[in-house]
């Protein structure tokens, strides 16, 4: 692996939940949250945002080139050939369920509406398969005491034909999983299962893996070596490896004060769709969770994200494979 440089963006302290994703040859960026002037353990208030940055692949500064119909972040981004892809997502007030398609045309922002989700979703995770956008997991609300269970998928080539459910994996409910996409299969990683307890909602960390293939059922795949949320995601997929970058293990989930926290693991799993195995990869540069991933200039592009809790970054990196 070989990591290299995006430069930082102009939004410090940076944004986790950012829709991150493409336009021809340009990086877009788009929503998410932070704290902009204080830590949350000092009080610092969260901050949603709707701002829309751009970078081409030979620029040195992003530019700034327009809003998103609201202040949202902590959806689903995914590049297809019209552009980025944002579906759903959060913000203070609520969950949602609108999709819209982000282009930069002749320098200038369009934003257009996509068909919307059959339900509110964010902290999903989703992937491009074939002609198919497939999402998946989440939660509908910003109160819910379970991760949805649920798929949906929906063809580019029949936008008329709505988001349709797909059958339900063999696991648990998930928000913040992990997600990669191939021509046929969407892979679905790990990720946080919720329930009610006698101090609020608990969490699961998830190291179970299912697959879905066009066409076919859900099947188990083997599970990753340790639990692992909110990795960067989509997962870069290199022929037949696809790599987990980072993400939090839960170890420290609830254990430790925010302030005090270490930050997340440069750890990366790399797992090989031929065998259905898990090994341990050298360790990667970013340990930032909660952003996208998206395919650019050669390699695979990120920005951004919780490098801890309550903790931004407005660095970006992108990984090519040697």
């Amino acid at each position: 692996m070989r990591w290299s440089r995006i430069p930082e963006s102009p939004n410090a302290p940076g944004v986790g939940g950012a829709f991150l994703g493409t336009s021809g040859d340009l990086l877009l960026m788009a929503g998410g949250s932070n704290f902009p002037t204080k830590p949350a353990w000092e009080g610092g208030a969260k901050v949603w945002h709707d701002t829309v940055y751009t970078i081409g692949p030979r620029n040195r500064k992003w530019t700034e080139a327009g809003k998103l119909p609201r202040p949202i972040g902590y959806g689903v981004g995914i590049s297809i050939r019209q552009g980025l892809l944002t579906i759903g997502g959060a913000n203070a007030e609520r969950h949602y369920q609108d999709c819209y398609v982000l282009s930069i045309e002749e320098g200038e922002l369009k934003v257009r509406p996509f068909p919307f989700l059959p339900r509110p979703l964010a902290y999903a995770a989703g992937a491009l398969v074939g002609s198919k956008v497939i999402v998946a997991g989440g939660t509908e609300r910003p109160d819910a005491t379970a991760a949805s269970s649920t798929a949906y998928a929906i063809d580019l080539a029949n936008l008329t034909g709505g988001w349709k459910e797909l059958p339900l994996w063999a696991g648990s409910g998930r928000m913040l999983a992990q997600s990669a996409g191939t021509k046929d299969t969407f892979y679905l990683f790990g990720g946080v299962a919720l329930s009610p307890g006698a101090k609020g909602v608990e969490r699961e960390y998830l190291s179970d893996c299912h697959a879905f293939t066009l066409g076919k059922e859900w099947r188990r795949l083997s599970a990753m070596p340790r639990p692992v949320a909110g990795a960067p995601s989509p997962c870069p997929v290199f022929e037949n490896e696809i790599l987990v970058l980072g993400g939090d293990d839960g170890k420290l989930a609830g254990k430790i004060e925010a302030a005090k926290h270490p930050g997340y693991a440069k750890t990366v799993l790399s797992y090989d769709k031929s065998t259905d195995t898990w090994t341990e990869a050298e360790e990667g540069s970013a340990n930032v969770l909660s952003t996208g991933c998206t395919k650019w200039s050669g390699g695979y592009a990120l920005t951004n994200g919780e490098l801890r809790p309550f903790v931004r970054s407005a660095e970006g990196w992108l990984l090519r494979t040697e």
